[in-house]
């Protein structure tokens, strides 16, 4: 997990970011997209459906329970632009993360600098 100074900088003392799951098929449990979206650190204490991706040295991220075995282990960038005056944090997730998770067709990951997935 790398947070960009951007968004560590952008985000408020009480507030997290949080990968959350947003089912699309009511057939499937597993069919869902995910989302980043920031919210405060009572939230996401008080949900109890989120675990942390970050350590915690970095800025909070938390991801949904269902998302979270997709993105364990997968190399995530947060980052934080400002547009119009308003805070968009964005991932390098593919738009459709989701859905290719579901039929398991996510991109292989690129090694890491340290060697690690």
């Amino acid at each position: 997990m790398h947070v960009t100074s951007e968004a560590r900088e952008a985000l408020a003392p009480d507030e997290a970011l949080v990968f959350d799951w947003h089912r699309v098929a009511i057939c499937c449990a597993v069919a869902g997209e995910v989302s980043l979206r920031r919210t405060s650190m009572r939230e996401v204490e008080r949900a109890g459906s989120f675990v942390r991706l970050s350590s915690r040295e970095q800025a909070p991220v938390f991801a949904h329970r269902r998302a979270y075995a997709q993105l364990a282990d997968r190399q995530l960038t947060v980052d934080c632009r400002r547009r119009f005056g308003r805070r968009w944090f964005t991932s390098n997730l593919p738009a459709d993360f989701g859905l290719r998770a579901a039929f398991g067709r996510l991109p292989d990951q690129q090694p890491s600098e340290e060697g690690r997935p």
